[in-house]
């Protein structure tokens, strides 16, 4: 009955819409994309380097854009018009891309340029939009299906990308998707920008040297480092084959993980849901570390690792740091969240000529064990949802049910 009323009363209304619209289409649109830039710039085959170099400068300057984009925020006339210069900006850099088939490292050098920038630009203020958007008693169901949408989204594109090898095709597939994503978000979007209107600004430092964000954060890192450092051990164990199916295994699993996480995290709270997520990838990868040799524990720690991505993608990127900031601007914490994911993105990209020469056995048994460390510092993280809501809604639940059987029990003596 209470997830019937969020549907109806917050999902398809207007505000929350347009907060859909922008965040799947963002992450729909970048993933298919980056994965597409990335295949391009090796099909060129310029040895050593060049690939590191190219997205090098993509990922710098999608970190100096988020620092420019979360700085600028306040002097648009509204979050919603540096959103839309932002979802135009990706527009013009998937286009580009067409400048890709006869290869001229002056315009992968923009391509990439043009990329940071539509990544990093409005990335935090998208996040933030959806922060201001949700309440804390429905954010963690909202950000499930957000996900889940996503998921599904990045699934369609990334299929309809494969039918092609065209890159004119693909440039104006991606290019189009944008363009849909911003006009969709033109008609949906609010009149008011209330953010703007209530929240309190405040500084960088105040960020850092808050303590319960830097609780949530390390672990957070170290799970990013962890993670992207063991993905190209990972593949190599795998073979070819096997990881070639990983992605759609755990993009599936995952987009329905956080369906189901983020219900959870409204009813139990988001700490409890997190540390499942460690013990899920800490779990995988222990089992991995002693099992190697048998083919049923791949496929296991490929589950387990979905459902930790399920679980952190969708509380350290949607509710997690929204819960932090509370009535102030949210972009600064969204724009640290961010971090961590960006940079391990590229420290595993400088890694990966070099994974072939750690041991199997040694890789997935440190992972393990720095996994269960990261969990420590949770335990003395505030939980960010309020216990008297926790509290209200088991109350709630408890009511309901026992109305429940209080109807089958009179059905019964009517009987």
């Amino acid at each position: 009955m209470e997830r019937k009323s969020i549907i109806t009363s917050v999902l398809f209304q207007r505000e929350f819409l347009s907060v859909l619209i922008v965040v799947v289409n963002a992450f729909s649109w970048y993933f298919p994309l980056y994965i597409f830039f990335g295949d391009v710039l090796r099909d060129f085959e310029m040895g050593s380097g060049f690939l590191e170099v190219i997205l090098g400068v993509q990922f710098t300057v999608a970190v100096a854009f988020a620092i420019i984009g979360t700085t600028l925020v306040n002097r648009f006339l509204s979050r919603d018009l540096l959103l839309a210069v932002w979802m135009f900006i990706g527009i013009i850099a998937s286009l580009l891309m067409v400048t890709l088939e006869t290869f001229s490292m002056d315009f992968a050098l923009l391509v990439s340029f043009l990329l940071g920038i539509s990544l990093g630009f409005g990335f935090p203020s998208c996040l933030a939009y959806f922060g201001d958007n949700t309440n804390v008693e429905n954010r963690g169901f909202l950000g499930g299906i957000t996900f889940f949408a996503s998921g599904l989204s990045i699934l369609i594109v990334g299929l309809t990308l494969t039918f092609t090898t065209s890159i004119l095709i693909t440039a104006l597939t991606l290019s189009a998707w944008r363009g849909i994503g911003l006009i969709s978000f033109l008609l949906a979007k609010q009149k008011r920008d209330h953010q703007k209107e209530t929240a309190i600004e405040i500084s960088y430092k105040s960020v850092l040297q808050d303590r319960s964000f830097i609780l949530y954060m390390l672990p957070w890192t170290m799970f990013c480092l962890i993670n992207f450092l063991e993905v190209p051990i990972v593949f190599d164990f795998f073979g070819d084959e096997i990881s070639a199916y990983m992605p759609i295994i755990e993009f599936g699993i995952g987009g329905f993980i956080a369906l189901v996480g983020g219900w959870f995290a409204d009813s139990v709270g988001r700490k409890r849901i997190i540390i499942i997520g460690f013990m899920s990838l800490g779990i995988g990868f222990g089992v991995l570390g002693l099992f190697k040799d048998i083919i049923h524990f791949w496929y296991l720690h490929m589950i387990l690792d979905a459902i930790a991505w399920g679980i952190f993608l969708l509380m350290f990127y949607l509710v997690i740091w929204s819960e932090l900031a509370g009535n102030r601007i949210k972009e600064k914490y969204y724009l640290f969240g961010l971090l961590p994911f960006l940079i391990a993105s590229y420290i595993q990209i400088l890694f990966t000529p070099f994974a072939g020469e750690v041991p199997f056995s040694a890789a997935f048994s440190l992972a393990s064990f720095f996994l269960f460390i990261a969990v420590l510092p949770l335990l003395y993280a505030p939980e960010t949802m309020p216990q008297k809501k926790i509290e209200l809604k088991r109350l709630r639940k408890f009511a309901e049910d026992a109305k429940k059987t209080k109807e089958r029990y009179e059905r019964k003596i009517k009987d």
